[in-house]
């Protein structure tokens, strides 16, 4: 057997393998990498639709919202909305929907590493009704809207 793998004729032969297992390896890869991507990678196409705006309601009195339409980025989808109010800025609007929506039954959720609610100004925290989270936004998402808001799954969609 060593006299075998001594010629220089079955070296020639054992180097032609491997270099043919490399290059087709090689040419496998390239062909997958190809490919389209696999569903687990969570493409937008498999994301969950955002919520609708019916989740809100009508809109509190002074206030009008506007759907910007839904987008998604590569792990979920969401909703902006842009606040439109001739009579209060953007932090007013957005406070007054979040109370509206807090008379609808709607929990806050506070900024991490707060604890009392009484420190953390009404506009900067979020709020959820189990399933949707609205995060409002007191710069405004259009021009001639007063503030925005968006709408996103309260948890990762699967």
């Amino acid at each position: 057997m060593m006299a075998l793998l001594r010629s220089r004729t079955a070296m020639l032969v054992l180097v032609a393998v491997v270099t043919v297992g490399l290059v087709a390896t090689s040419a496998v890869g390239l062909l997958n990498g190809w490919g389209p991507a696999p569903a687990s990678q969570g493409a937008a196409d498999s994301a969950a639709p955002a919520p609708e705006m019916e989740v809100l309601g009508a809109a509190p009195d002074g206030v009008e919202y506007t759907d910007l339409g839904q987008q998604c980025d590569t792990a979920e989808c969401y909703r902006p909305v842009a606040l439109t109010s001739d009579s209060v800025e953007g932090e007013q609007a957005v406070e007054a929907v979040y109370n509206h929506l807090l008379d609808q039954g709607w929990g806050r959720l506070l900024p991490q590493g707060a604890t009392d609610p009484a420190d953390v100004p009404l506009a900067d925290s979020a709020l959820t009704d189990g399933s949707v989270i609205v995060q409002g936004s007191v710069q405004p998402y259009t021009e001639g809207s007063t503030a925005g808001l968006v709408l996103a799954h309260a948890s990762a969609p699967a």
